[in-house]
This record gives structure tokens, sequence and C-alpha cells, in this order.
């Protein structure tokens, strides 16, 4: 098929090692029973899970590997990334045992920014995060929260993950136009929750068809997921002051009453942005994400997945606001033209509607912010609605009883 992307020489000539033998499966094979052997090999410990948790896990593994049609590279890092989780979830297992009390600390009415992509659910998080009196997830934490052999300060620590995230930058240095990669930045929920095989950072870079059908037939994944979500946080909180914990990711949006059915006192900063300036950068997102590890994909595929998943989601949200199965009251709209038009005031705005106190200083640290962090620092994310079988009138028609409804303005 013609290549979607340029990818960097080097790459381009290590993933041909698989075509060339023939058996890029037996260069670099996916399968589960070996891979979690490896993790509990490699750190000594056995305690993963319940048999359910350990067959969503197989079951996602075995589809990855039979179903995504990933390169050399991606076998690699589907390979790399499960045993990483693997091992840090064996971890967290032997904490809880060892310090039942990690699992008794209390979670208050955490902040949740969701909305869809490229609609300022980055930026908002980073600028809310400026706040001393709330605590996000950190890139390098979230990858590795606990201290382990050869790392056990937390410089280390750091350092691993950040070397991950450059690897990322270097395979397919476009995605810095679209999110700047650091382990030191605060990050999404999905980046935790990859060591929940039901969650939704796989379905992000995999393909896996089968899986994502027997997914749908078990209703303990989302429960156990959000019950994750909450222990990760608890494992973090640990030892530490307690804050109110500040998160995001667009998934939340896909699950929002296993959002609030585990955190039933939770505030969402709903972010709202013209479709028709996101769909088409949603699709391109969701498209390199997936070819950062295979050479079989189909843009217009991802077109249709933003077009009508995304209006899927956002109208489900917002019907279930209207017949209050959501607490409406404990949603706090956010407009990406108001963010961008002046961040003080659209922020001062969320913290009045959620009913947080500003802190001193926090003008001066916003500004000052986004001072050192121009918009298109690494330049422009270049893409076009028709590469994704888009066009202005469909978006138009998905998305009008939310554009409606929310009042959202359109960016010309």
């Amino acid at each position: 098929m013609t290549s979607y992307r340029q990818r960097p020489d080097w790459l381009r000539r290590l993933n041909d090692f698989g075509p060339a033998t023939a058996a890029p499966r037996s260069i670099v094979p996916l399968d589960p029973s070996e891979l979690l052997a490896s993790a509990r090999e490699t750190t000594g410990l056995q305690e993963i899970g319940d048999l359910n948790w350990i067959e969503t896990f197989e079951r996602r593994i075995r589809s990855i590997d039979e179903e995504s049609n990933a390169n050399l590279l991606g076998r690699f890092l589907a390979r790399a990334e499960t045993i990483r989780v693997l091992q840090t979830k064996l971890r967290l297992h032997e904490a809880w045992a060892r310090e039942p009390a990690i699992l008794e600390e209390p979670i208050e009415r955490p902040i949740f920014v969701l909305g869809a992509p490229r609609t300022g659910t980055t930026i908002l998080l980073e600028l809310l995060a400026l706040d001393p009196g709330l605590r996000a997830p950190i890139a390098w934490e979230a990858q590795h929260p606990l201290p382990f052999e050869g790392a056990e300060d937390k410089e280390t620590r750091r350092r691993l993950a950040e070397a991950e995230h450059d690897l990322w930058m270097d395979i397919q240095p476009e995605l810095a136009t679209l999110h700047e990669m650091r382990a030191d930045l605060p990050c999404e929920c999905i980046h935790f929750l990859a060591m929940e095989f039901g969650g939704p950072y796989w379905a992000m870079h995999y393909k896996a068809p089968s899986f994502t059908a027997w997914a749908m037939t078990q209703p303990d994944i989302l429960p156990r997921t959000y019950r994750f979500h909450r222990q990760f946080l608890q494992t973090l909180q640990y030892g530490n002051e307690r804050k109110p914990w500040l998160l995001k990711s667009p998934g939340h949006l896909a699950t929002p009453q296993g959002l609030f059915s585990e955190y039933p006192d939770a505030i969402a900063v709903h972010t709202h942005r013209d479709p028709q300036k996101f769909v088409g950068s949603a699709a391109s997102t969701t498209a390199l994400l997936h070819w950062l590890r295979s050479d079989d994909v189909d843009p217009k595929i991802f077109g249709q997945l933003a077009l009508g998943g995304f209006s899927y989601m956002l109208n489900g949200v917002m019907d279930m606001r209207k017949t209050l199965e959501l607490p409406d009251s404990q949603f706090v709209d956010s407009h990406y033209l108001d963010l961008i038009a002046d961040p003080v005031a659209a922020i001062q705005r969320i913290y009045r509607l959620a009913g947080l106190e500003w802190p001193k200083g926090h003008d001066d640290r916003i500004r000052g912010y986004l001072r050192d962090k121009p918009k298109g620092k690494f330049g422009k994310h270049q893409y076009s609605l028709g590469e994704y079988g888009l066009n202005s009138q469909a978006i138009d028609e998905a998305y009008a009883r939310y554009v409606e409804y929310y009042g959202v303005a359109s960016e010309g």
C-alpha cells in the first residue's frame, strides 16, 4: 500500500528485516504466557491479579500478535511495553500486600479534564497543574511509580522514562507537533491504565478487532479499570501530602458512567471546540499513533472513527447530562477560544464554577508558562480533511446537535 507518512531512514531499514526474513513474529514473539513469565522472573514476584484480569491480558496480547499487522518495531514496542507494565503491576500488588493502608487512602473530589482530542485538554491540564494545591500524575511516575532494583531514586526513574519518550520522537518526529512528549509533564490517565489491558492505551496503538468484540461482552472490565485507576492514585499519594487529583484523558468521554461510579464526587472540566478544527486533527493523531507501529494504516478508516466516534461520545455525554444520568452540576464547560483569548480569565472561571480557591500568584504562573511555551513551538501539524475521507459538510451534520447545545463558536 502507499506509504502513509515518511519514516526516518534508520527505521525503514530496521523494519525491512521483517519482510526480509518473512518471520517478524519469530524475531519478536508476543506470547502472553512467556511475557508474564518473564515479568515474574525479572521481578521475583508472582501476584498480579485475578483470573478475569489475566484472561483480558492474554486476549489483548494474542489479538495484537495475530491481527495488528505490526511491523518489526511495532512488535518490539508491544513486547517491551508489555513487560514493563507487567513488572510494574507485580510491584504494585507487592506494595499493596506489604502496606494495606495504601488502599485506604482517600481520593476526594478529583478533577477530570475531558474532551475530544485537539480541544485544548493538554494545555489546560498543564496550566491547571501549575497550582501548587493540586496534584497531577507526572509522565515518569506513570511509567515507574515505585522504586525497583537499579532505579531506587526518582531521578533514575525519570531518566528511564525520558529515554522512552525520546524514542517515540526519534521514531516519528511529527509527533512533537501534536503533543510535546516529556517525562516531567503531567500525563494522561491512559499511560498508567496501560496496566489494565482492557483500557484505552492499547487500542490507541494497535488493531485488535477480536479483542474489542470480546471485551464488549465483559461488563466487569470497565469497573475493574476505574478501580485500578483509584488504586494507582492511592499508591502515588501514600505518604505524601493529600491534594485534589488533576486528571485527563479523551478516553473518559467514552466511559463517563464508569468514571462517576468510581468517583461520585468528581468534577469534570469538559472542553469544547469547533469540530471543523478538531475532527480532522483527531483522525490524523490516531492514524499517526498506529503508523508509529504498523505499515497497515488506512487514513480514511481513522477519519470515519473520528467523525462518528467522537460525535457519538459527545452527544452521549450531552444527553446523559440533560437527563441527569450524569451529575450535570459537577460539570464545568470550557471553550477553546476562551482559553486562547484570555487564559487567566478562562481558568479563573473554571475555579469559580468548580468551587476552587484561586492561589496567590497563579496569574503570573500561567502567563510565564505560556510565554515559555508558545503555540506551535515544534512546528505546525499538517493534514487535510480529504486525506481522511472527510469534508466540512459531513462534520457539520455529525456535530450539529453538539455545537448548538453548547454554543460552540466557529473558528472560520
